[in-house]
């Protein structure tokens, strides 16, 4: 299976491997010098005890230390003549050399021949050092008398062959681990990854004809628990999203389909024989105020899209009061032509975090609704209350009311409710989806609460700005 080493399978597999490596590494470290030091350590305490076996010896002897170089006055004892056979032997594996504090030659023995140990000032330390073509562990010893320099040396190439054979070994069983801990660790990782690959099959799957199909996987880990349901949860919104847009459109065409024919058809009356000019005007008059409402139409459409494009914080702080009664002067004359009675009761000045147009355009609607489909004569009550650090924003009006069955589809963009509402009234369904719009983004509430040939009531609350 082919493994890309920028995929998350490789990584894990490299990490894997790399931390495996490294403990390893760690351990074969720890365990070579160990075995070094059981291996060396009883040559060790052979060579010192020889030293001190020498050094005993020769403090044994009558010796005056005298000498004017290495061989030219004979050192009284003579190694290749001393009482141990291990001194004198050529085949000895040991090697001893007596040198002056200041590093001259004495004497040596008989086995290291034309080799000699080099000086070091390390006394009474141990270390493997190249004679020749030998390797050696010396030993430096300073006598009691502090005249004289003994070293012992051992031939330590079997034990150093030994070790060599180890480090090989180690190093074939850490690559064997290796390896095995990669192939392990591929195994593992392509486990644990398949169910992101039948997620991300799952997710190839999902086209515009099938948003609503939710992703599922059998045994699914913990960690993506999460990451489905919320991919699920998009997909859900996402759907909802289309078919709103959907319905949109559909709603817009059948919206813009009565003015077209109106106005196709005066077109056409227009067209098909000479008319007076009266005719003429009347005809432009109608297509003028069919346009118009287009206009209007078209306006409130975009408005409504810009909102939903619409997400930031807003900054600006906004009288509520201020806010309600720019709306009221807008709408004087309307509540004048249905002689509706407007009424504002302001029990604190609240202000909020906001957009001031955004606000007038959301108290504009609210109004404008509660006069439109208010009786004759009617009234209207508004009223700015303040409680538990909320604004609350009441429209009470005494018109005909909503069905309670309507009311939850009051918000949708184009609804209109003809059964409830006047059907001689004018209106494109939009005006409460602006408003619910506006209250969205400004992180408020609204709901309503209707009696049928009595009335309707909105109420908006909003969080109360902190001065």
């Amino acid at each position: 299976m082919n493994v890309r080493f920028n995929s998350i399978k490789s990584r894990i597999i490299l990490l894997y491997v790399a931390i495996i490596g490294v403990v390893l590494g760690v351990l074969a470290v720890f365990f070579i010098f160990y075995l070094k030091s059981i291996v060396y350590r009883p040559i060790d305490m052979s060579l010192k005890k020889k030293a001190m076996q020498l050094d005993k010896l020769i403090r044994s002897t009558t010796i005056k230390f005298s000498f004017s170089n290495a061989y030219g006055k004979r050192f009284e004892v003579d190694l290749s003549k001393a009482q141990l056979w291990i001194y004198s032997s050529v085949y000895s594996k040991y090697y001893f050399q007596l040198r002056t504090v200041d590093g001259k030659l004495i004497e040596k023995s008989t086995s290291l021949g034309n080799l000699i140990l080099p000086y070091t000032k390390n006394m009474n330390e141990f270390e493997t050092v190249k004679v020749g073509n030998k390797f050696v562990r010396l030993f430096n010893f300073k006598n009691k008398s502090d005249k004289m320099i003994i070293q012992v040396a051992y031939n330590v190439k079997n034990e150093r062959d030994m070790l060599l054979r180890f480090e090989i070994l180690i190093f074939l069983t850490l690559l064997f681990i290796l390896i095995i801990s990669a192939a392990s660790g591929f195994y593992v990782s392509h486990r644990a990854l398949s169910p992101l690959e039948d997620l991300s099959k799952q997710i190839r799957g999902i086209t515009e004809h099938n948003l609503d199909r939710k992703v599922y996987i059998r045994n699914v880990p913990e960690e993506l628990k999460d990451v489905i349901d919320a991919f699920n949860s998009l997909m859900e919104r996402l759907s909802d999203a289309f078919k709103r847009e959907k319905q949109f459109i559909s709603d817009v065409s059948h919206e813009l389909k009565t003015p077209i024919s109106v106005i196709q058809m005066q077109c056409d009356l227009a067209l098909r024989r000479e008319r007076g000019s009266e005719d003429y005007k009347k005809a432009l008059r109608l297509i003028k105020e069919t346009i118009s409402k287009m206009v209007v139409m078209v306006d409130k459409m975009l408005m409504l899209s810009r909102l939903e494009a619409l997400n930031h914080k807003f900054l600006e702080s906004v009288s509520l009061k201020d806010a309600v009664l720019s709306a009221i002067g807008l709408l004087k004359h309307n509540a004048e032509d249905r002689k509706v009675d407007i009424n504002l009761e302001v029990e604190d000045d609240c202000i909020i975090k906001g957009d001031k147009s955004l606000l007038e355009e959301l108290f504009l609607n609210l109004i404008d609704n509660a006069i439109k489909y208010n009786v004759e004569k009617g009234k209207v009550l508004i009223e700015v209350t303040s409680l538990n650090g909320e604004c609350e924003i009441a429209i009470k009006d005494t018109g005909v009311g909503i069905e309670k069955v309507e009311l939850d589809k009051i918000f949708e963009g184009f609804y209109r409710v003809d059964k409830s509402r006047s059907k001689t009234t004018e209106g494109f369904g939009l005006g409460l989806s602006i408003v619910k719009k506006i209250v969205d983004l400004h992180k408020g509430k609204i709901f309503i609460e209707s009696i049928p040939s009595k009335g309707t009531t909105v109420f908006v609350r909003f969080k109360k700005s902190v001065l």
